[in-house]
């Protein structure tokens, strides 16, 4: 939706403070003003961020790192962010095996071993490369498809962006998916406690209690809590990729977050 002025009508720019027909003082918008933190960048120019700065940008200055990828948008970041979160989530799958245990017989005695040490354990170290690979894919084809989907949905509603720019925005505010997961990779390798398996009907089987288990859930509930905060840094990106008002780019966003967590639910 173009921003329009109160006192003439005419269309201006999303950012402007003057309204470039009439020449009156453009007041803040009601959301910006509700929330500061929402208020865009003093400077129309960003100095030049590399990837990683940009990675922590987000999380630490949205406002003036989504109008640097707006006005130099990149894949490497995204890239970045789809490598991290496969990693994580293979290191996830390997911390909640570790907690699953089997009787072992050492010197005449029974004794409970992690599943990871037993002589089956390349079964799960193998499960986990499998992780790596499936969730690269997943990543790339999220990305694009969920971009795709994006891209549509702001030329829609108004917006002015090219597909590159909107790839970026996406593929950027995924950023605290990775920080929630690597939070839960944390809290399982903190939690001493184990799930002792006396008799595992097979390996096979045993690969999906662990998909099935309540930590592995935990992870599930976590990812979905992160989609809020993907869905408010998607507010600057939308802003700055689309030229839009704050107050459309929040609807729009909002849009964008009920259609990411049903589409993460129906995935499982």
């Amino acid at each position: 939706m173009v921003r329009r002025c109160a006192f003439c009508d005419s269309p201006v720019p999303a950012d402007a403070t003057v309204c470039p027909v009439c020449k009156e003082e453009i007041a803040e918008e009601r959301l910006e003003r509700l929330l500061p933190l929402l208020r865009r960048p003093e400077s129309p120019e960003i100095r030049m961020m590399s990837p990683v700065e940009r990675l922590w940008g987000v999380i630490r200055r949205p406002a003036p790192t989504y109008r640097d990828i707006a006005q130099r948008p990149d894949t490497a970041g995204p890239m970045l962010i789809i490598i991290f979160n496969a990693l994580i989530v293979a290191a996830y799958y390997l911390a909640i095996s570790s907690k699953f245990t089997v009787p072992v017989m050492v010197n005449n005695t029974l004794v409970e071993t992690s599943v990871l040490s037993t002589d089956t354990g390349n079964v799960f170290y193998g499960t986990a490369l499998s992780v790596i690979v499936s969730n690269l894919l997943l990543g790339i084809i999220y990305l694009f498809l969920g971009s795709a989907f994006a891209h549509l949905a702001f030329k829609i509603t108004g917006g002015t962006g090219n597909r590159r720019k909107t790839m970026a925005i996406v593929g950027y505010s995924m950023m605290p998916v990775v920080i929630f997961r690597l939070f839960g990779l944390l809290l399982v390798l903190l939690n001493p406690a184990t799930v002792s398996m006396a008799n595992p009907a097979t390996w096979e089987a045993l690969v999906m209690d662990i998909y099935n288990s309540t930590l592995w859930t935990t992870l599930d509930y976590m990812t979905t809590a992160s989609f809020v905060w993907v869905g408010f840094l998607l507010i600057f990106g939308i802003r700055e990729a689309h030229d839009t008002s704050t107050e459309w780019a929040f609807l729009v966003s909002l849009a964008c977050m009920l259609v990411l967590g049903w589409t993460f639910w129906q995935a499982h």
